[in-house]
């Protein structure tokens, strides 16, 4: 049975996008936790198994460990699929007893304004690896302890959930793409990934972006990361929503106009 990989542990919302992919396949997986990013990218990288990886949230930005991984390994993008992030607060006792609150860093900042209206400022933040690993970290302590978890976590862990969405911004989403070596038939392809550098000098850039507005592309993300090749270079990542049957003429002019071009997915997306 193929193996889907997901960054762990179970109750992330990594796992609700595998749950998702899961449902989208036409054939069985296996979903299985993994610890890293990096460690995700390089078991997809040497087999047939799949992955979903974050990739960006709407507040947050990019999650720069899947965008270098990906580049740097001979996986392509098969499939976009968005998650609605709602923090929820959870705790044993009532929030007037709640001295400490547990969470991934991304978690902790996306509910600031939350933390800093019903606490005082003697609130310790701590951050964890996920916000799964936070409810572990508090599970066995006592009623000062709290943790900002998936809301789908905090139905599960029969903890008092003293608020829901806690999030600054209630329409927050994290974006995760389905990566693989092979393509999947996940359906229409909506939208086009490229990765690539240019030549270190004036107007480069701008040439690419002629390309782009001549043939009236929505540009929907670009993105500038150092190629980890050379010191000084850059790659820019950049997402155009077309299918790649319909960009091929200015794909072509693009590739023209490089020193590096790759092409990491063209893919439907599917949200929630």
């Amino acid at each position: 049975m193929k193996k889907l990989y997901f960054l762990g542990p179970n109750g992330t919302y990594s796992e609700s996008a595998a749950l998702k992919v899961q449902k989208l396949l036409k054939e069985d997986v296996e979903i299985i936790p993994v610890s890293t990013i990096a460690k995700i990218v390089e078991l997809v990288n040497n087999s047939n198994n799949i992955a979903v990886l974050p990739i960006e949230n709407s507040i947050e930005g990019i999650v720069r460990p899947s965008v270098d991984n990906i580049y740097l390994s001979d996986t392509l993008i098969q499939a976009q699929i968005d998650i609605k992030i709602e923090h929820c607060l959870i705790s044993k006792g009532k929030k007037e007893d709640i001295k400490h609150i547990v969470s991934h860093p991304q978690a902790l900042a996306q509910c600031q304004k939350y933390i800093t209206f019903n606490f005082d400022d003697k609130i310790e933040l701590i951050e964890s690896t996920s916000t799964a690993k936070a409810f572990e970290i508090i599970k066995d302590k006592d009623v000062s302890w709290s943790a900002v978890v998936s809301s789908d976590l905090a139905h599960k862990t029969g903890f008092n959930i003293i608020d829901k969405n806690i999030g600054d911004i209630k329409d927050n989403k994290t974006r995760f793409v389905l990566i693989s070596k092979n393509e999947l038939n996940t359906g229409k392809k909506a939208r086009t990934s490229i990765v690539f550098n240019t030549k270190n000098e004036s107007g480069a850039l701008l040439e690419i972006l002629l390309i782009i507005n001549k043939y009236k592309l929505n540009l929907v993300y670009i993105e500038s990361r150092p190629s980890k090749k050379v010191f000084g270079e850059y790659n820019f990542f950049v997402d155009v929503d077309r299918g790649i049957d319909e960009i091929q003429d200015a794909l072509s002019e693009i590739q023209e106009k490089c020193n590096y071009y790759k092409m990491i997915g063209s893919y439907p997306i599917f949200g929630n």
